[in-house]
């Protein structure tokens, strides 16, 4: 709709966007801040105007993804799934992940490496697990074998165990040997480190 700007508003049920009228008719909305350069009386053209509402959806896409970052750090992949969700179109997300990667926002090595600290630090997983939910999430195999090549897996595999010990100390050893392996197999563990926390496990019940 090409024509003269007659008033700009902003919207009631979002404040930071503002209704424009072209010609005394609802045309579009914008964010406040573009909307704030924009005078009454100025006559739009139709290239002008989509010039405009293109540049206003980039920038709803990025207020978006600054949202979506305020939880937690989040893959490339995860950031294009959550923005397809929301309705933007590939070349809307592609600017969006380049001016998010310009600002280091969005990092697929240090997100795994946060992905993975994290996991150490509140829910121990095997490093079979830990592959499989970075890849789930995007993550190069490269980057992901980079960063588990010095994984220790026994211990990640004892802090999990550990504060589930007082709990079965009572089991007869195969009980608790069932026990160990079953939880820690859950958690994408192999056989052989669950046999070694089980015999571990073992040795300080005796020892204690």
């Amino acid at each position: 709709m090409a024509g003269r700007i007659t008033a700009i508003t902003p919207q009631k049920r979002n404040r930071r966007r503002a209704s424009v009228f072209i010609d005394g008719q609802y045309a579009f909305s914008l964010s406040m801040a573009t909307a704030a350069a924009l005078p009454i009386g100025k006559k739009l053209g139709d290239d002008e105007r989509d010039a405009l509402q293109a540049a206003d959806r980039k920038e709803q896409a990025f207020d978006r993804a600054l949202h979506y970052l305020k939880f937690r750090p989040r893959s490339r992949m995860e950031m294009i799934r959550y923005l397809k969700g929301k309705g933007f179109t590939a070349a809307v997300i592609d600017a969006t992940l380049q001016r998010l990667e310009s600002y280091q926002y969005i990092d697929d090595t240090a997100f795994a490496r946060f992905w993975i600290d994290n996991r150490q630090r509140h829910r121990p997983r095997g490093a079979f697990g830990l592959r499989c939910e970075l890849k789930e999430k995007g993550i190069a195999d490269a980057v992901i074998e980079d960063l588990l090549a010095d994984y220790d897996e026994n211990a990640a595999a004892w802090r999990a165990v550990a504060p589930k010990l007082h709990r079965w100390a009572d089991l007869p050893s195969m009980a608790l040997k069932e026990k160990i392996h079953r939880f820690l197999r859950q958690r994408g563990f192999d056989y052989t480190t669950c046999e070694d926390v089980f015999q571990k496990a073992e040795r300080q019940r005796y020892e204690s």
